[in-house]
């Protein structure tokens, strides 16, 4: 058995690419992904709820956007480097609504997932969750297909995450 002891783990060019605490806590701080979130400050519908249907939706709230992966102008989270993805989002119905709600989540135009919930008077949690393999330049969007989606100021009930796993 041997030992490699290292801190940190470069590329050549001098990019970190993996940090060992004295812990022993892994980092990866150049792991392509993102974490957005829709508000009623989006380009597309300001109005609560959120009715704009097979439209890619443009989530305004950037919270992570490690590698700029994502574009809040094309709404696209756009795959940089090859591999396994995990691919989140999550909507909250609107519950004065006479009809179905359903997202779906594409990858470069092809639904791949989606989201379902019949007519309700109630909120409801859409979400899709899934690993999906992609090589460079595929992307992610989400859109609503029908039925509507409560929004708010700060987005905490609207959310899209993309991260490298893989």
């Amino acid at each position: 058995m041997s030992t490699l002891k290292v801190q940190n783990i470069q590329h050549t060019n001098g990019t970190s690419g993996m940090a060992i605490s004295s812990g022993g806590v892994i980092t990866q701080p150049a792991i392509p992904c993102c974490f957005v979130q829709l508000t009623t400050s989006n380009a597309q519908d300001t109005s609560n709820p959120y009715t704009t249907t097979s439209t890619d939706i443009r989530f305004d709230q950037i919270i992570t956007n490690q590698g700029n992966c994502y574009s809040e102008s094309t709404g696209r989270f756009t795959v940089p480097v090859a591999g396994i993805y995990e691919v989140i989002n999550t909507f909250l119905t609107n519950n004065n609504t006479s009809s179905d709600h359903s997202t779906f989540l594409r990858k470069n135009d092809v639904l791949i997932h989606r989201s379902f919930n019949s007519t309700s008077n109630e909120h409801v949690q859409l979400v899709t969750h899934c690993l999906v393999d992609c090589n460079v330049g595929d992307y992610f969007t989400v859109q609503l297909s029908s039925g509507n989606i409560y929004i708010n100021s700060d987005g905490s009930y609207s959310s899209f995450t993309v991260r490298l796993v893989g």
